[in-house]
């Protein structure tokens, strides 16, 4: 029976010792209430062990076993979320690469079927195609170079071609000039390149120096290093020292200058079909900012996530035609949560009134899962959808410092939104050419605003001082 204590106990310190171990990686530790209470704990461990290894008394041992059993349990389960916790904050900084993509595309009624079937034939491209892109179609062939999409596409609807050669971001801007464009032709090759212009790694340390994020959430399902337009622009200014936390909303239509192009300017979603860096490079040109890093989602986040805690309560200020929503609270799944935070057509004020619909989604989750005791059951699922769904430039160890920051004290923070405004005009687009698109003149008083108000939180100033 003396053998069956020492084992025993050797378990259970084991167990609160891995756990400890975890608390602290995670910075919980910080805090005096946590600390204090698991010191207690341990120091009853202690007195457990020491009376399995000298006490006689069955009763009390029993008593004892059951004590101990009870701190195991609860204390794999701690592991067991921890660890899930970890897994996840240790994927950050982990950012995958872009590509640009090019493909080789044929007319849908063509006898050509694969690369091979080019050899000797006329290709068509543009003057944007990357040299190296040329090289990997390794056979001989014609080639026609045309000064716009709009003429090599053109060529080949009309077969003066046999096929051409275009970009992910031609086909995507051709796409939106014609609507019939992918019905009338097929991909026979695909080629990818890894995209030059990469985010540079911060080394801000956020527990000591304000710092700003960016989020970006993506119009696209699938991998999240997929590029696509970028209809979610929040810039989030925070001060640790003063606990303020300023969102600041840029509507996707935004008419501005994508950094590092000249002439035509483009709507703000654009930028993402270019990269992330694109996106942030041109929001740093906009409002005079440095941001230091970048999170970035897409549909397949918001979907997942409302159906795995079981559907969320959004409020609708008004009757919409999809998903019976009906103006008040609402009860919806992923897929309805994601229409509804798309959604612009049905307001007057459109993108404005999508932006605020966002909002509601972000709080309806947010209090979805404080609200909710289940969620602890799909805890690391959870994780798991956001882990596959999310990325960012921010490092592990970025993320622990401010969970530890966050441990030490306890302090609330206070949040406040800017949203910037514009007014509704249509006007050509850099990258969709000579197509003219709806888009939103900027309303320099809220992006001056938006600068003054970034750079006071930035300098220390809190929103009481800012009459906000």
């Amino acid at each position: 029976m003396k053998v069956f204590n020492i084992i025993f106990s050797v378990i259970l310190c084991l167990i609160y010792g891995y756990l400890s171990y975890l608390l602290n990686d995670l910075g919980l530790l910080s805090n005096k209430v946590l600390t204090f209470a698991f010191i207690f704990v341990f120091l009853i461990i202690i007195a457990i062990i020491v009376c399995l290894l000298k006490l006689r008394s069955k009763i009390i041992k029993i008593i004892l076993y059951i004590i101990s059993t009870v701190i195991m349990i609860i204390s794999i389960l701690g592991i067991y979320y921890l660890s899930s916790t970890i897994n996840f904050i240790d994927n950050f900084g982990n950012t995958k690469k872009e590509y640009d993509y090019y493909y080789v595309i044929v007319m849908k009624d063509s006898k050509y079927n694969t690369i091979s079937d080019l050899k000797g034939k006329l290709i068509g491209t543009t003057d944007e195609i990357n040299p190296n892109v040329l090289d990997k179609i390794k056979i001989n062939y014609e080639k026609k170079v045309y000064e716009t999409n709009n003429g090599l596409v053109s060529s080949l609807y009309s077969k003066k071609i046999d096929a051409i050669i275009i970009s992910d971001i031609g086909e995507y801007s051709f796409e939106g000039e014609d609507d019939s464009f992918t019905k009338k032709v097929r991909v026979i090759k695909t080629i990818k390149l890894p995209k030059d212009d990469v985010v540079e790694k911060s080394d801000k340390k956020i527990v000591d120096e304000p710092f700003i994020l960016y989020v970006s959430g993506i119009d696209t399902n699938g991998a999240i290093s997929k590029v696509s337009r970028s209809d979610v622009n929040i810039i989030i200014t925070v001060n640790p020292k003063t606990r303020q936390v300023l969102l600041t909303s840029i509507p996707r239509d935004y008419y501005v200058q994508l950094h590092g192009t000249t002439g035509v300017k483009d709507k703000l979603t654009h930028a993402g079909i270019y990269g992330i860096n694109k996106s942030i490079t041109t929001i740093e040109d906009l409002l005079l900012i440095n941001i230091d890093y970048y999170a970035r989602v897409n549909f397949d986040t918001v979907v997942n996530l409302v159906d795995q805690i079981g559907g969320i309560s959004i409020y609708s200020d008004q009757n919409l035609s999809f998903c019976n929503i009906e103006k008040g609270y609402n009860n919806v799944d992923g897929k309805c949560a994601l229409r509804f935070a798309r959604e612009r057509h049905s307001y007057q004020t459109g993108d404005r009134h999508r932006g605020e619909n966002q909002e509601e989604v972000i709080k309806a989750i947010i209090s979805k899962v404080q609200s909710s005791s289940g969620i602890l059951t799909k805890y690391s699922s959870i994780l798991n959808n956001l882990r596959n769904n999310f990325e960012t430039n921010a490092s592990n160890d970025v993320v622990k410092e401010f969970i530890k920051l966050q441990m030490k004290d306890m302090k609330s923070w206070q949040v406040e939104s800017f949203n910037l405004n514009g007014y509704d005009s249509h006007n050509y687009t850099y990258s969709m050419g000579s197509t003219m698109l709806y888009v939103m003149e900027p309303d320099m008083n809220t992006v001056n605003k938006a600068k003054d108000v970034i750079n006071m939180i930035i300098e220390g100033k809190t929103f009481y001082d800012l009459g906000m």
